[in-house]
């Protein structure tokens, strides 16, 4: 009998133990919105290279990565609550509040786009009076378009949902925008899901934004968090040296963030298709400053 008590001991301590999360090995949900190629179709041959980031990071320490899209809105909900640990392809601006690593996994620079046929162009601040400008609602575009976003400002037209990018491009096409801000190598892949040609649309101006990098988010409400953020900038470290970082670009056609120089990318005054052979191309553009 104290035998058979001894066993069913061990088993119920075993299966507590068995069954509860930690840091070194849980299953992690992660949430954000399409944003190809940084965040693309889950489980699929290519889920967007942030992804593929992740994949190798967290996999290798045991962990179960389970990724699921959403609005952002509902992404930055949920992870602020737990209901996901982690928010891909986050600014700090989007969400100062929760965890972040040291090392970014990516940058971001925006651009006013019109369709080609358009006369309107960002002049500042008095150009947006009268215009119809679409963003996406909860993305951050730098200190000054977003206060005037969070004000309510009239011109600014919040989009939601799981492909918010898609919807704009459509309502630019039918004459119902004016503009849209958005990241050109994301719409380099919006337009290629969605079979438009390149030529039917034009730059129309920079956003200035002071902060580009785009990180791993975690949740503020999980004890795990600071330790995931450490291995996310481990492990960044380790991928470049190993390239394996290389590797995971190079299958989307894109380049190591830290080769570029975010905040001086030169001026983009033309969006046709000898920019946007490639996001590789465009980005080389942006670094040698030829644009």
């Amino acid at each position: 009998m104290k035998v058979l008590l001894r066993h069913l001991c061990f088993v119920v301590i075993s299966g507590t133990f068995i069954g509860t999360p930690s840091a070194l090995a849980a299953t992690l949900s992660f949430r954000s919105d399409y944003w190809c190629p940084y965040v693309c179709e889950p489980n699929t041959s290519q889920p967007g290279y942030m992804v593929e980031v992740l994949q190798q990071i967290f996999q290798k320490q045991g962990h179960t990565l389970e990724v699921r899209l959403t609005n952002w809105t509902r992404a930055i909900k949920d992870t602020r609550t737990n209901k996901a640990q982690g928010l891909i392809g986050a600014r700090r601006a989007n969400a100062p509040d929760f965890i972040f690593p040291e090392k970014p996994l990516g940058i971001t620079r925006n651009v006013y786009f019109t369709h080609k046929n358009s006369s309107w162009t960002f002049q500042g601040r008095q150009s947006l009076q009268t215009a119809r400008i679409g963003v996406i609602n909860g993305y951050s575009y730098g200190d000054s378009i977003d206060h005037l976003i969070q004000t309510r400002h009239k011109s600014f037209i919040p989009f939601s949902g799981e492909r918010p990018l898609e919807q704009v491009i459509k309502m630019i096409e039918n004459g119902r925008l004016d503009a849209f801000i958005e990241n050109p190598l994301a719409l380099h892949y919006a337009l290629k899901n969605q079979n438009i040609a390149t030529e039917t649309l034009k730059v129309a101006g920079w956003v200035s934004a002071q902060d580009p990098f785009l990180f791993i988010a975690f949740s503020p409400n999980n004890p795990e968090s600071k330790t995931y953020a450490t291995l996310v900038t481990k492990g960044i470290q380790e991928l470049r040296r190993n390239g394996k970082l290389k590797r995971i670009l190079d299958k989307y056609h894109l380049e190591d963030w830290e080769n570029s120089e975010p905040l001086a990318l030169g001026a983009l005054h033309d969006f046709s298709p000898r920019l946007l052979k490639s996001p590789l191309d465009l980005l080389h553009m942006f670094n040698t400053g030829s644009l």
